[in-house]
């Protein structure tokens, strides 16, 4: 194949590979984010810094879903730049 080929075929399999990554963390977000909210002070009452842990769960769909579109971002740089 062409070296020109081989950057389209490249872009275009990085650019699948950037999307699957996303539609699968949204897909798997709603999962992710109901067991994160079995946690609850009650739970935790004798752990150590217990209400530190309850406070960073109620922010975890916030982080999840930024990793999520930060890291497709990522990949469609990467691909972009090293196709």
């Amino acid at each position: 194949m062409s070296a020109i080929g081989d950057k389209v075929s490249g872009l275009v399999m990085g650019v699948i590979g950037a999307v699957i990554l996303l539609l699968v963390g949204i897909a798997l977000g709603p999962t992710v984010i109901t067991s994160i909210t079995d946690i609850n002070a009650t739970a935790l009452a004798d752990v150590p810094m217990g209400t530190v842990i309850v406070l960073l769960a109620s922010y975890v769909p916030f982080f999840y879903y930024l990793g999520i579109v930060l890291g497709a971002i990522t990949a469609f740089w990467g691909v972009v730049k090293y196709s």
